[in-house]
């Protein structure tokens, strides 16, 4: 039988990166769709809470703001289904208004 040699692994501890100042500033917003683009708190950014304004002109969206709108709604339909009282009517306009949006320029698949 072979015997393999005691092989010692190193390891070598990488530095620690220095923790990135806070912004204090508020939040950059998105201009074609009022929309933040970072939010820290939870559920931020991922989801669009009927409370929020979103602009009325979803055929002058480009087409990466109405994905990412899509995407919004889309989680917000998702997190409502879990509460007792079911999707919001305004979450589910929204996520008509959007579909309808993406389907007219081609993008959306037909159930």
């Amino acid at each position: 039988m072979h015997s393999l040699p005691a092989i010692s692994p190193t390891v070598e501890a990488l530095p620690t990166p220095a923790p990135a100042p806070e912004d204090t500033s508020s939040p950059s917003v998105h201009d074609s769709t009022d929309l933040p683009v970072t939010d820290l708190r939870p559920g931020g950014s991922t989801v669009l809470d009927p409370a929020e304004e979103v602009t009325a002109d979803l055929d002058e969206l480009p087409l990466v703001d109405l994905q990412v709108l899509h995407s919004r709604v889309t989680n917000q339909i998702e997190r409502e289904h879990l509460s007792p009282e079911g999707p919001h009517p305004l979450t589910r306009d929204r996520q008509q208004d959007v579909t309808a949006e993406l389907t007219a320029r081609g993008l959306a698949r037909e159930p």
